[in-house]
């Protein structure tokens, strides 16, 4: 029986072509794709269209409805990380489409940074990749094609962390004021600024200043003028430390929030909220949220697989604090 007929286009091609040609046909591939995979040229049309979103973190599923949805459910069960949403079908009254709505689905997939990493190990399987590829992709695919390109297949995280230093690291010197996008699964992202007070390669500090008047969330303090924040950011790292002070510098609380690993870009650094927080305050230690963790869980809004993954960074920041 044949399988369902896909389209790939964008900057998750290569590995979600290698992924979905284990159990679907492939049509109409691009010719770079054709050379790159050994696929044959098949023409479509085809039953579903995969393509990047605007901001490229993450991918549109859309067409006819039940071949829609069987090729979510194969992505899902690749993907236990990536948030599929579906969205509803848009078509003008005048369109003949309008009759046949019923028929199609769309989804849109947000890939956090460990979707992405996983993606690049699947591409790296059939052509040279950079680390982080595809988080480089959504900055400057022309750059990368020309990285990978040009350099030695053993020097590939040379290359990378060269480009992510040309691209990216100007942004995060100290002194700049950077965006922190915290994103929030069903929700508009909280857009937040700090500015930065340290970077590695393993850490982002982030100073944030705040003005009297209203409470801290998880601290239930109230804000007093000339309190300030340190929001502590780990490279690989599913939690960040927010610690706040007074303005004569005496701590009154750190809050561990759960979160992907955070992703840092020429327009700020952003990161999936998993709504999960571990509180450290007057030798108290409380975990917060689960009961939003498992509504967003049973509205479909965070998959199974990244609860628990969140779930688990709580237990582990718990046990490490006794």
């Amino acid at each position: 029986m044949p399988g369902v007929k896909v389209r790939l286009r964008g900057i998750y091609a290569t590995a979600l072509t290698l992924l979905l040609s284990e159990r679907f046909e492939i049509v109409d591939p691009s010719e770079v794709i054709q050379a790159r995979l050994g696929l044959p040229p098949l023409p479509g049309p085809a039953e579903v269209q995969i393509f990047d979103r605007p901001d490229r973190h993450g991918i549109v599923v859309e067409g006819l409805r039940n071949e829609v949805e069987e090729v979510v459910h194969f992505l899902r069960a690749l993907l236990p990380w990536a948030l599929f949403m579906r969205k509803e079908v848009q078509s003008k009254k005048t369109s003949p489409l309008v009759a046949a709505a019923a028929l199609l689905s769309r989804f849109e997939a947000e890939f956090p940074s460990p979707v992405k990493e996983f993606l690049d190990a699947v591409r790296a399987k059939a052509v040279p990749t950079i680390p982080g590829h595809h988080l480089l992709k959504t900055v400057d695919p022309t750059r990368v094609d020309e990285a990978e390109a040009k350099n030695d297949p053993l020097r590939l995280r040379e290359a990378a962390q060269a480009l992510w230093e040309e691209l990216v690291g100007p942004h995060y010197m100290p002194g700049k004021v950077v965006t922190i996008w915290h994103g929030k699964a069903g929700e508009p992202p909280i857009r937040q600024s700090g500015e930065v007070v340290e970077r590695t390669r393993a850490v982002l500090v982030l100073r944030r200043n705040f003005s009297a008047g209203g409470f801290y969330d998880g601290l239930g303090l109230q804000k007093e003028e000339g309190d300030y924040g340190l929001f502590e950011l780990y490279m690989g790292r599913w939690w960040g430390r927010r610690r706040y002070f007074r303005a004569d510098a005496t701590l009154i609380g750190e809050i561990y929030n759960i979160h992907t690993p955070p992703e840092l870009l020429p327009e700020g650094v952003r990161y999936l909220d998993l709504e999960l927080d571990v509180v450290h305050m007057g030798g108290e230690i409380r975990l917060l949220d689960e009961e939003i963790l498992e509504k967003k869980v049973a509205d479909g809004l965070i998959p199974a697989g990244l609860a628990q993954k969140a779930k688990e960074v709580a237990a582990e920041l718990m046990q490490k604090a006794e």
